[in-house]
């Protein structure tokens, strides 16, 4: 079982219904190398996981957050006429039954303000945590767009300095916040940054592409607005926004699709030093999408970034390694690839280093060891499933489904598999339909009976990905 962790911001708890009961015969199962994700490959700084965004979930069972602000002198910041002020804020903070959760909280959800966007709302050497939902709006509180600069004084980095700084208190206590708004929220918040774009601010421009994409702050995720704001970014020479721009066309997301279009834009980046870029060029350069397949290109794409220290390539290489493609077969720096990619974290190097002790493909054989490592991959699956990324819900799904790292539970299977689509990642779907061989027959059929008791799906259980049972993931993801 190769698994792979991919962090999508927010979290969405889903009620289950007529998802018990799906026995087909157990077998292996492969879940597809998706590797060149949105959000699995661009990430900001000192965030090692790779992940573009970073999401306090909104806490379950919470009761609300009374606040009461304080405004500083607005500022104007741009043309628009869209004013911006600094705000001391008192809030009383809710109730949690959530586990695993703080005692009190603010009852929202929070994403990190990158480089980029801190440049944008020249906020300098500060960043904080931008608000991007709120579980109970009230007049007055909190808003969806709001920038948490400071609680009681202590300075928020982002979203797991703030939940950091919640565990210290609990429900009922008053908590002063410094936050930063943009005139009276999130609607405001996106015209100053598109006022900014349309300025040339480049950084206003890449902020928004982000943003749009992951439906963060400004909005549902919007594909074809973001792909606008980061093509006219990367026209404008911004790195990130070339991947990211690249990963759009490579995948047919927001604009039509376009691997040839996609190789121009990583290899532009990627000479450019942008170690996404090198990853996702070395893969075309593996499968032979918009290039033509060369494993030793491939090969020195992924060293390039391994050099740097991108733990998905790191992964790629030691798969080259292993196979002797490309480069000379070598085990031994393989192993020490996996490990490496591993202990940062990534989970589908977890599990396929699992596999080499289970099987001592290459290594001697350690059952014991293969144990512990596919414990290990399960628990990052789940850390990247509970922050709300499609396919890494997709992958604990499974993971319940043959019984790897957790105890074997169709009903846990069924849940998580629904859950990852109702999430409605376009890459996820992509990529079950392109090779949906990376599923054995008997899960295939397991996964249409899955969607026919979900009421999407009323064609036969064979085993077969047709269009019919495209539309019916599809239409799991419109109701989120």
């Amino acid at each position: 079982m190769r698994l792979r962790p991919f962090l999508i911001a927010g979290s969405i708890s889903l009620a289950l219904a007529g998802a018990t009961g799906h026995a087909f015969a157990q077998d292996k199962v492969q879940l597809a190398q998706r590797w060149t994700p949105l959000t699995g490959i661009l990430a900001p700084e000192g965030d090692e996981q790779g992940n573009s965004d970073k999401a306090t979930p909104p806490p379950k069972g919470t009761s609300p957050v009374t606040t009461s602000a304080v405004p500083t002198k607005p500022v104007a910041v741009s043309s628009s006429g869209v004013q911006t002020a600094r705000l001391s804020v008192r809030a009383t903070l809710s109730t949690v039954a959530a586990d695993g959760q703080p005692p009190g909280s603010l009852g929202v959800r929070t994403t990190s303000v990158d480089t980029d966007l801190a440049g944008a709302l020249r906020f300098g050497a500060d960043r904080g945590a931008l608000v991007s939902d709120v579980s109970a709006p009230l007049a007055g509180e909190l808003r969806v767009g709001d920038v948490i600069l400071k609680l009681e004084g202590r300075e928020i980095a982002g979203p797991d300095a703030l939940a950091e700084a919640l565990r210290g208190f609990n429900p009922g206590k008053a908590i002063s916040l410094d936050i930063w708004r943009a005139g009276e929220g999130a609607a405001d918040l996106k015209r100053l940054l598109v006022d900014q774009s349309n300025e040339g601010d480049v950084e206003a421009s890449a902020s928004l592409g982000r943003l749009l994409s992951l439906g963060l702050a400004l909005g549902p995720r919007n594909p074809s607005e973001a792909a606008s704001y980061y093509l006219k970014a990367a026209q404008a020479g911004h790195l990130p926004s070339m991947t990211r721009y690249g990963l759009f066309a490579k995948d047919g997301i927001g604009i039509p699709k376009d691997e040839a279009l996609a190789a121009k834009w990583f290899l532009e980046a990627a000479n450019g030093g942008q170690e996404a870029a090198m990853t996702n060029l070395g893969g075309l350069y593996e499968t032979g999408r918009g290039v033509k397949q060369d494993y030793a290109e491939a090969a020195r794409w992924y060293r390039q970034a391994v050099d740097k220290g991108h733990i998905f390539a790191m992964h790629k290489l030691a798969l080259l390694y292993e196979a002797g493609r490309g480069v000379g077969k070598d085990d031994q720096e393989a192993v020490k690839l996996l490990r490496q990619a591993s202990d940062r974290g990534l989970s589908e190097a977890t599990s396929w280093l699992a596999e080499k002790y289970e099987l001592g493909r290459g290594i001697p054989k350690d059952e014991t060891e293969a144990y512990r490592l596919n414990t290990r991959a399960a628990d990052q699956v789940r850390k990247s499933a509970d922050l709300g990324n499609a396919v890494a819900t997709f992958n604990l799904g499974i993971l319940y489904r043959i019984g790897k790292g957790v105890k074997r539970s169709d009903t846990e299977a069924a849940y998580w598999v629904v859950r990852s689509l109702k999430l409605g990642d376009k890459y996820l779907v992509s990529e079950l339909m392109r090779n949906p061989d990376v599923l054995s027959i008997g899960d295939r059929k397991w996964l249409q009976e899955i969607l026919r008791d979900e009421g999407a799906y009323k064609g036969p259980i064979n085993g077969t990905f047709t269009t019919d049972v495209r539309s019916a993931m599809e239409t799991l993801g419109g109701r989120a």
